[in-house]
């Protein structure tokens, strides 16, 4: 494939365009970045060094850039999170008693852990540990940043070696569903290698999000999402879901008029007896349900054939696009966003040269197309251009220099600008890359999307206020992107067109989470109307008055609940945080 270079643009307010770090800069300047560099550390609110600073980033940022570089060298690495194996896709070795998710912010000690390798020793394992009186837990990649793993004492259930891909059979399916395209797959499989196994086959996911490492049924489970006005959360997609109960029992659960005619349904499930559930409760229940009723074993999936889709990135800012967005052209859709498949926003958070920087991102499915152009993710270009050696290294210097953050956001989003179209098969567009693999958490709110122009001048407010009060900063700009309405209960986009905003945080950044909880208590209220937490991304947050006063059918979800964990099996931290444990 031939790739053309990322270019970068000259930013609204005139700002200059940026390089690489160099040893070329002057060094009385050099020497005068360095020096408001080390006065800020002693003195946080020192005006006289801030606006040094600014000016240099405005005016020279190549030079601004090689002082960074300089001090980074010279900062200690912030500290590592503790130790793990279980990267973002790949599965924890069997020798270590404890389960550890991604960044190694959640933790617990099961009393054991298998892998199952077919339907049938799932089910062994339910009914054994039924007979134990033993809690069960299915885990995925670690990817979730809340407890929905946390199980201590349980049996921790690693589906890694379910990831079977295979046709449907066609004959068991109802009329209407016959010029679906389908696939039987299983619920282990990662987002990364479902999709490769499509594309050998000439079909694709309908949408995807950024980050491809999490296991399928934990995608689905917490309500992940791409973007798209007309695609709701990967969930949506699940046409069948096939689950073991507390009781042992398999169920393929669908909705009502479920894509399988019940009278050719054979009443198994590779070789194991089942039952086929179609209910619009149930369904809608087992959507997005964090683990909490039962284990997945598989999914009935509809996917698409192949496409590539066209990106064109334009660089803005917040002032301009609010004019876009504005509460009363949601009717239903504006113009600027319905007028592309995928219309998304990264954002600075923080108001540098009298403006929000900004970068609209524009998606059109074009079908099969040859790929052009290249893109690049803020971080990894940023790192880059200073020429610094990793994200630890920016970590510790933003730690030292709290002020440098809405430096190195405007710096970065400067990157993501090019000229020309990127053009690639749709994963390769959707999936974020190799900054699948830097480690960050992040805290991704949800509301109606007639409220995303008041939400998010709300939630500026609220950066500046917490910079100004506690001189706490994000590491990292705000993505922005819009999701059709999902029937499932617990979806954080149930029941209405959402705008979702993605508050991303490098790990080891000091400060990083207490922030994000400021955020979501300021953003956040006790009804129905209120800004949603993603369940994956919620930190911990999200309190059992929260998600009854937020999910009108929490009550729906809550009853299907009732009945397959009525012994408990499923409990654990995360429903006792919810006040939901039976």
């Amino acid at each position: 494939m031939g790739c053309t270079p990322c270019k970068l643009a000259k930013t609204p307010g005139g700002k200059a365009k940026a390089g690489t770090a160099g040893d070329d800069a002057r060094p009385d300047l050099l020497e005068a970045i360095q020096e408001a560099l080390r006065t800020l550390e002693a003195d946080p609110l020192a005006d006289d060094p801030r606006k040094r600073l600014e000016g240099a980033f405005v005016g020279d940022p190549n030079a601004a850039l090689t002082a960074l570089k300089k001090e980074a060298e010279k900062t200690a690495p912030a500290p590592a999170p503790p130790t793990t194996t279980n990267s973002l896709s790949i599965s924890q070795a069997d020798g270590d008693p404890d389960w550890v998710n991604c960044v190694g912010e959640q933790r617990c000690t099961p009393a054991k852990k298998l892998k199952p390798k077919t339907l049938a020793d799932l089910v062994g394992l339910v009914n054994e540990a039924r007979a134990a009186k033993q809690r069960v837990r299915a885990v995925g990649s670690g990817h979730a940043f809340a407890d929905v793993a946390r199980t201590d004492g349980a049996v921790l259930v690693n589906p890694v070696l379910l990831n079977d891909v295979r046709d449907v059979d066609r004959d068991r399916l109802r009329p209407a569903a016959q010029g679906l395209a389908l696939v039987h797959v299983q619920a282990g499989i990662t987002v990364r290698r479902f999709k490769e196994e499509l594309d050998n086959r000439g079909l694709a996911l309908i949408n995807m999000g950024g980050y491809d490492g999490q296991t399928l049924a934990g995608t689905l489970s917490t309500g992940t999402h791409g973007s798209g006005v007309n695609y709701g959360p990967l969930a949506s997609f699940a046409r069948a879901i096939v689950l073991v109960a507390e009781t042992g029992v398999v169920y393929q659960i669908e909705p009502a008029d479920g894509v399988t005619d019940p009278a050719k349904f054979p009443g198994v499930v590779d070789g194991v007896p089942a039952v086929l559930k179609q209910d619009d409760a149930w369904y809608h229940a087992a959507q997005v349900a964090m683990g909490c009723l039962g284990v997945i074993y598989a999914y009935l999936f509809e996917v698409t054939p192949a496409f590539s889709i066209r990106e064109q990135r334009t660089s803005t800012t917040w002032r301009e696009v609010r004019k876009l967005l504005a509460p009363e052209l949601w009717k239903p859709v504006p113009p600027a966003v319905a007028a592309v498949d995928h219309f998304e926003l990264v954002l600075n958070p923080y108001n540098l040269l009298f403006r929000n920087a900004c970068v609209k991102v524009e998606r059109t499915r074009v079908g099969d197309a040859a790929a052009s152009g290249a893109r690049k993710d803020w971080l990894a270009a940023l790192l880059e251009q200073a020429s610094i050696h990793s994200a630890p290294d920016l970590v510790a210097l933003l730690n030292r220099v709290p002020f440098l953050s809405p430096l190195v956001i405007d710096q970065a989003i400067m990157t993501l600008v090019y000229e020309g179209a990127y053009v690639d098969k749709s994963f390769n567009v959707f999936s974020l890359g190799a900054a699948n693999e830097i480690k960050a958490m992040a805290l991704e709110l949800h509301c109606d999307a007639a409220q995303t122009v008041p939400v998010i001048d709300k939630l500026l407010d609220v950066f500046q206020r917490e910079a100004l009060r506690s001189l706490w900063y994000m590491a990292g700009p705000l993505g922005v992107r819009f999701v059709r309405a999902s029937p499932a209960f617990l979806a954080p986009q149930a029941g209405r067109l959402t705008c979702t905003i993605e508050l991303d945080m490098l790990v080891g950044v000091e400060s990083g989470r207490e922030l994000a909880r400021r955020v979501k208590e300021a953003m956040c209220s006790a009804d129905a109307a209120s800004v949603r937490v993603h369940w994956g991304l919620d930190l911990d947050f999200v309190t059992a008055e929260d998600v009854r006063a937020w999910y009108p059918d929490f009550g729906r979800w809550h009853d299907v609940f009732r009945e397959l964990n009525s012994t408990g099996m499923f409990n654990n931290k995360f429903t006792d945080r919810l006040g939901i444990s039976t």
